[in-house]
């Protein structure tokens, strides 16, 4: 009995606990708080748990929080990659290229083509993936799908966020200035 709150906790600390409500929440609606024209609660506070707009930031008590912002792709709400990699384990979930940068969605995106059980989709909806070797899921929601659907402690879908800080290096200092004496040849 003493072991299984203990493994209860492990696993939270394996999820975020923002996640859910980010992925239930609504985007691009009209701001309450700014009723300005065009402005859409495009960011997510993750420390307030809420949606916010540009001028919410900006100016508002999310000024220091951690804040994702989202993105339209295909008429679905995605967030870059490289952001969302902070705050969880973005590995197994296929990303789409958009403006030139990845971004992975939060909610399945629609499906193409006749779904099928074939090998090269996606373990939660069954949608195509690019990769199969690659990927296992399509969004993120279905990562937390397949977290909640898991039986055992073995290869979590989720890592924590500390883990991760302690595996990442310092940036290495540059060998040279950038600016100095020119090192050309001597003229002859």
């Amino acid at each position: 009995m003493f072991e299984e709150p203990q493994e209860e906790t492990g696993e939270q600390k394996r999820k975020p606990e923002w996640l859910d409500p980010f992925l239930s929440r609504v985007f691009f609606n009209p701001c309450p708080k700014h009723p300005i024209l065009r402005n859409e609660l495009k960011k997510y506070c993750i420390d307030c748990d809420m949606p916010a707009c540009q001028y919410c930031v900006s100016i508002g008590i999310h000024r220091q929080h951690s804040v994702l912002k989202i993105y339209r792709h295909v008429y679905k709400d995605v967030v870059y990659l490289h952001s969302m990699e902070k705050h969880m384990d973005c590995s197994e979930i296929q990303p789409y290229k958009s403006n030139k940068r990845l971004v992975i969605s939060l909610n399945p995106l629609p499906h193409c083509g006749q779904s099928s059980a074939e090998k090269g989709t996606c373990e939660i909806c069954k949608r195509r993936l690019t990769d199969a070797d690659l990927y296992k899921y399509c969004s993120i929601s279905c990562k937390v799908m397949a977290f909640s659907r898991k039986s055992d402690n073995s290869k979590p879908p989720f890592l924590s966020v500390q883990a991760q800080e302690t595996e990442e290096q310092p940036p290495k200092p540059r060998r040279r200035s950038r600016k100095g004496t020119p090192r050309r040849a001597p003229f002859f």
